[in-house]
Parts: C-alpha cells; sequence; structure tokens
C-alpha cells in the first residue's frame, strides 16, 4: 500500500523548520504531488526588492519582523546584488547604529554595533552558528540579519551590540546556474560559478564556487581567494536535513592604514603607505554545519544543529611605533605571527512548538547547547626598531620579518585561550489577545575559561569559571495586525578574549539593554522600524595600539529609523539614520576619561539608497539605475579621545542591462563606488593605526544565468 502523503500544513511546517535551523529563509516550497513521493518545488530564488517581511535571527524561526520585541534588520539579496557586495562591511552600509571598529589591517570583519564591538568579539555568525572566520562575507551569501542590542538569551556569550548573521545561499528544488566574472578598476577580477538542482527522493544540491585575484588599490599587494562551497538538503515525509560546507583560502594585504600624528594625519599621498611590501595574511577558511529537523505533527517540531569552523592562518606585519613629522623619519618594526588557529565547535538541540494554552497562543523554544570557542597563536616574532624608512621619500622592499628563534618573543608563543559553555535557554511569545503579546524567555549559562602561554614552561594565565542567568522579557501591542510598538529588557555577558601584553584576560562584561520601538508593515515590500534604547556596560576592555584595559562602566543611548522596499512599483529604496551616544561613565582608573566617547562610535549617521527598473523603447531588455550615499559622523580615534576621525559622506551608483543573450537570463552591470572620489577615514586601531576608505573605483561584471 502506498505511503501517505504529507499534508500541507505539515510540509510547511516542516519547510519553515529547516529554513529556522539555518537563521534564515532559502524561499523554498513543498507539495505532495503523487501519494507515495514528495516532491519539492523552489519559489522564487531571492528577494527581488529591499524589504523582507520576516527574520530568524531573533526567535530561531522565522517570525513576522512586527511580532518581535527586538530591533532587527535585513539585507536582502537584492542590495547585496545591486552594489555587488564583496564584504561584510559593504552590506552594513544598509543597517543603521552599525560603522566599522578597527579590522587588524583589513583582515578581520570588525563592527560598533549601537557603540559597542570590536573584531574577533564573537558576534559574527554563519547560519546561526558562531564563526571564527575572519572575513565572512562571500560569493555564497544569499542575506544578512542583524540582531541589535543584548541577544544572549539565544546566543549566549556576547556584547551588548548585538550579532550578525550571514545566511548562506541553499540547494533549490529547480535546476538553475549561474556564470559571473567581474573586474575591478584596480586591475584583476573574479569569476564565480553558482549551480543548484534537485536530485530526486526529495534532495537537492548546490555548489558555489570563487576564484579571485585583484590588486589593492593602495600602492601595493594584491587580495586572492578560493571559494568552493557545496551543500546538500533533503526533506522526508517528517524529516529534513541539511549539511553545507565551506572551503576558503586566501592571501590579502595586511594594511593599517595611515598615521594621525598631533590630531591630524600625515601629510603623504592618501594611498601611500607607512608599512612594506612584506605585509600579508594568508590562510585556510573551513567550516561545516548540519542541521537536523523532525516534525512530530502541525504544531512541534525538533531540531538538532551542529557546527564546526576553522581559522588558521599566518601574518607579516612591519608595524609603525613612531612617526616624526619634522624629519619625516618613520620608526617601524617587522613583526611576524605564525601557526594562529581559531575554532568554534557547537551542538544544539531545540524543541518548538506553536499550542495553544488555556485560550492562548504561544511559540515557544526550548533548547540546550554546547560550545567552545578557541583563539590560539602558535608563535610570535618580533623585529628591531629601526628608522631607515622617511615619509617625505618613501622607498619599499627595505624591510622584512625575521622569522626564527632570534626574533622569537617567547614568552607570548602557544598562546591559549579556550572557553566552554553550556546552557539551557527558553523563549515563548505568548498572544494574550489579538493585539498583546508577552515576550518571556531566559538562558542559565555555566562557562570555563582558561587560558596559557609559553612553551617551556607553560604557563596557565587564567582559570575561571561560573555560572550566569540572563533573562529577557518585552511586550509587544499590535495597533493593527501590521503596526505594533513594543518594549523590551535583556541581560548579556562575555568572558574577554582581550589578552594584555602580560598575558592576562580581562574580566567578563556584562551588559543591560533597555529598548522600545515601533514597526510597521506598510505593504508586502514595505518595512519600516524606529527603536530607541540604552545599553549599560559594565567591565568593559578596551584596546589602544595594543595595549588592552578594563573600565568600569559604559553605557550607549540611542535612536534608530530604517525604512527598506518597494515605495511604489519598480522602486526601491532604502534609508536609515541613527543617534548615539556612547561614552565612558567610570573609567575606574583614569577618571579623566570618564564622559570620554567610545572607540569609532559615530554620534550621527545616515544613509539613503534609490534603486529602479526601466525600459527604454527601441533598447530590448530591461535596466535597473540606482544610487546613493552613506553618512558616518565624527569618531574618536580612541578611548582618550586623543584625535577624532572626521565625519564623511561617500556616494556610489550602478546601472545594470538584462537581457535574454546567452541563457536564461544576462546581466552587464557597472557599478561605480566612492563616486566623488572622496578621502575619508573608515576606523582607527590607535593614532598609528588609522584605515583609510578605498578611492574612486569601478566594477564590471557580466553574468549569466541558465
Amino acid at each position: 500500500m502506498n505511503k501517505p502523503s504529507l499534508s500541507a500544513a505539515k510540509q510547511r511546517t516542516l519547510l519553515l523548520s529547516l529554513c529556522g535551523a539555518t537563521l534564515g529563509i532559502s524561499g523554498n516550497g513543498a507539495a505532495a504531488d503523487r501519494a507515495d513521493t514528495l516532491v519539492v518545488s523552489a519559489a522564487p530564488r531571492a528577494e527581488e526588492s529591499y524589504g523582507a517581511t520576516t527574520a530568524s535571527v531573533a526567535g530561531k524561526t522565522p517570525t513576522r519582523r512586527v511580532d518581535e520585541a527586538n530591533s532587527v534588520s535585513v539585507v536582502t539579496q537584492q542590495q547585496l546584488d545591486d552594489y555587488q557586495a564583496t564584504r561584510l562591511s559593504d552590506a552594513m552600509r544598509f543597517v543603521s547604529g552599525v560603522s566599522e571598529a578597527n579590522t587588524l589591517g583589513g583582515t578581520e570583519d570588525g563592527f560598533v554595533r549601537r557603540g559597542f564591538g570590536a573584531n574577533a568579539d564573537g558576534s559574527i555568525y554563519r547560519d546561526g552558528i558562531r564563526s571564527s572566520q575572519g572575513l565572512n562575507l562571500n560569493a555564497a551569501t544569499e542575506r544578512v540579519e542583524v540582531l541589535k542590542g543584548s541577544a544572549s538569551l539565544l546566543y549566549g556569550i556576547q556584547n551588548p551590540g548585538g550579532v550578525i548573521n550571514v545566511v548562506s545561499k541553499k540547494p533549490q528544488y529547480e535546476w538553475h546556474s549561474a556564470v559571473s566574472g567581474r573586474y575591478a578598476s584596480e586591475g584583476g577580477g573574479a569569476g564565480t560559478l553558482d549551480v543548484t538542482g534537485p536530485l530526486g527522493n526529495g534532495f537537492a544540491v548546490r555548489l558555489v564556487a570563487e576564484k579571485q585575484n585583484q590588486d589593492y588599490w593602495r600602492n601595493f599587494g594584491s587580495d586572492e581567494h578560493t571559494l568552493i562551497a557545496p551543500s546538500l538538503q533533503w526533506f522526508g515525509e517528517q524529516a529534513s536535513f541539511l549539511v553545507s560546507y565551506e572551503d576558503y583560502r586566501y592571501d590579502i594585504p595586511y594594511d593599517r592604514g595611515t598615521a594621525f600624528i598631533n590630531g591630524k594625519p600625515v601629510d603623504i599621498g592618501y594611498k601611500d603607505r607607512l608599512d612594506d611590501t612584506a605585509n600579508h595574511a594568508w590562510g585556510h577558511n573551513k567550516s561545516l554545519n548540519a542541521h537536523y529537523d523532525w516534525q512530530f505533527n502541525d504544531s512541534w517540531s525538533t531540531r538538532v544543529s551542529l557546527g564546526w569552523n576553522q581559522r588558521r592562518y599566518d601574518n607579516n606585519e612591519v608595524r609603525v611605533t613612531a612617526v616624526n613629522t619634522s624629519s619625516g623619519k618613520v620608526t617601524r618594526r617587522a613583526d611576524a605571527n605564525r601557526g594562529f588557529n581559531h575554532k568554534t565547535r557547537y551542538v544544539s538541540w531545540d524543541l518548538i512548538g506553536s499550542p495553544e494554552l488555556l485560550g492562548m497562543k504561544h511559540d515557544l523554544v526550548f533548547g540546550t547547547d554546547y560550545e567552545m570557542n578557541q583563539t590560539y597563536r602558535a608563535h610570535q616574532y618580533q623585529g628591531k626598531a629601526t628608522s631607515n624608512f622617511n615619509l617625505f621619500d618613501p622607498e619599499y622592499t627595505i624591510s622584512s620579518p625575521i622569522v626564527d628563534d632570534s626574533s622569537e618573543n617567547r614568552v607570548n608563543a602557544n598562546n591559549l585561550n579556550r572557553i566552554h559553555s553550556r546552557s539551557l535557554y527558553a523563549k515563548d511569545s505568548i498572544t494574550l489577545t489579538p493585539a498583546w503579546i508577552a515576550v518571556l524567555g531566559g538562558r542559565y549559562q555555566h562557562y570555563e575559561q582558561r587560558a596559557s602561554r609559553g612553551f617551556d614552561p607553560v604557563v596557565q594565565t587564567l582559570d575561571d569559571e561560573g555560572n550566569k542567568f540572563l533573562p529577557q522579557a518585552g511586550l509587544i501591542y499590535k495597533l493593527t495586525p501590521d503596526v505594533s510598538l513594543y518594549g523590551s529588557v535583556s541581560r548579556s555577558f562575555t568572558p574577554s578574549t582581550d589578552v594584555d601584553d602580560d598575558g592576562n584576560v580581562g574580566k567578563p562584561e556584562q551588559g543591560t539593554t533597555w529598548e522600545v520601538g515601533s514597526k510597521w508593515q506598510l505593504s508586502p515590500q514595505l518595512f519600516a522600524s524606529v527603536a530607541l534604547y540604552r545599553i549599560d556596560e559594565k567591565d568593559m576592555s578596551l584596546s589602544i595600539n595594543g595595549t588592552t584595559r578594563a573600565i568600569d562602566k559604559a553605557r550607549s543611548t540611542g535612536a534608530e529609523f530604517e525604512l527598506n522596499g518597494e515605495i511604489l512599483p519598480d522602486w526601491d529604496l532604502s534609508a536609515s539614520y541613527s543617534y548615539d551616544k556612547a561614552e565612558i561613565v567610570d573609567d575606574g582608573v583614569n577618571a579623566a576619561n570618564n564622559g570620554n566617547r567610545l572607540q569609532n562610535a559615530p554620534t550621527h549617521s545616515g544613509a539613503l539608497y534609490l534603486s529602479h527598473n526601466l525600459t527604454i523603447r527601441s533598447v530590448p531588455g530591461d535596466w535597473r539605475v540606482g544610487g546613493g550615499a552613506r553618512y558616518i559622523g565624527t569618531r574618536a580615534g580612541d578611548p582618550d579621545n586623543s584625535f577624532t576621525l572626521p565625519d564623511y559622506a561617500v556616494a556610489d551608483a550602478f546601472i545594470a542591462w538584462n537581457n535574454r543573450l546567452f541563457g536564461e537570463k544576462t546581466q552587464l552591470r557597472l557599478n561605480v563606488n566612492n563616486l566623488f572620489d572622496k578621502h575619508y577615514y573608515t576606523s582607527s586601531g590607535g593614532n598609528l593605526r588609522v584605515r583609510e576608505g578605498e578611492t574612486r573605483n569601478l566594477m564590471v561584471q557580466a553574468r549569466v544565468e541558465f
């Protein structure tokens, strides 16, 4: 006898469950075509506008954004495509309250969110699993979701700025292939392949591959990488799973930027560098994620998630230690690091349900997880300081690290920091009435942190463990089904992984976020939100020119506004504004710093982008044109506020032509970035490490879909 087919309601629930497993929506649908066969079909490939009605980052399941008591931003596939985003910082231009932090010479994603954050702070996730990778956005990215404020309820160890979740492309159940190539005005470019389709019996596969070799925009160096990202998905009667893997090899410039002396940038050419041609970082990233779902019935499902990712890399850095603007002499030291090995291991089990209890609908998540995060460096090499470089008459290829016993800093060798955490958590969104939703949740977390350094002997610098209860509460009032008001309070904490010059690790940071706001689903493809917030952070670690210290209390108070989506037929808008007052309340060491602005946190920032689809009579095909600008206000260059990064506004534009030439769709695209060739400074790691924004550049892309 034939097996009964899966009910339509159960299919929809199963699909949503799997989408939630990866904290992103792939846009798949399912239907039982025959009594003995489950046939899975595909919906449109990705959002074709700037608006997203649902997100998963705040609750582990796809939820309407107006029904969440948190501030959530979504960067859609269309936004990423329009502006040819190649780094996560390109995507963050569309998100309010986010600015660039110290990027470790451009080798890591680093962001300040509502005044808090740094590179390698554990705030960036790939498909719901914390990432140990330095650079997280690539050709396999479908969209990006940002949860702002204290996010420890579902994400555990975390600072109060929030989390950024990069959602990967999923296998689709219709065959679709795309081949593209792009060329940059600096020289070089990249080629990309994306193939997906069904294999039968509920299976679908996807392969994304990319090869890039592109000249760096500042004086010397090149940005090279190779990506291979296969994934496999399966749907059965009640079960489903998704397995994805990424292999990413790279060799990129290590560019600390320019120097600010006496509050001003040194007087050299904008593209001139103070380091040397030896500066670069090279490494190998690997990640493996797996999600298994079982659907009990239309109301209850369970999920097991497994994740592992690793970043192994090395770097060379000719480091600037002093600049004499009168003589032009630059003191530099040729340093190197070998054997970085950063890892994340993760496993979780969730029970997800939407039952009715006492006449009220509940959206429940119960779960437990285990996570291990490791940062490790095998060897550190430090050269001797020399002053043979003159900024008025720069000569390169004169300094390079010596990597042997004579230059090794053995005290800081074999430097290991490892955190194990085990947690129980629960979240319940209770529909009290058609107009009122209460959100309650909590996480009980046990953590163990060990740190050590040195080979002979191995010196243990930290042996700590503790327990934390992290509550969250919120209330939503629905003025209409598409308009809501909300308020929430949540807690966060993170043991510090910042190691000072003596190898010691700072105390855990603890944060509390209060937030109120409103959300409007103005149309199916147009979403707006406004939020007011206050965040208090205790025992916050600060770093200036490589020296780490802690302050007793910092505070961030602000407001944010976003409007994204289709404002008129064929017109897409992305608009945002944020005001943020992020400051040191109690330094605890130097009272003169009380009231100082937090580093890299602008008081004012905003962006406005507009795109339009059009056809031109007598010209085949259709066109898409767009452009806009982002504004970042002045920022403190260091915790002492000894200098200020100036504000800037940078404009970008694009034009794309779509036609059926060689396949189902052929697209030619031209992007002009930094349209008016603005010189600007994106972030600071101290006055000798100020990163510059790229000058005007062009990107040409050709893409064929089959």
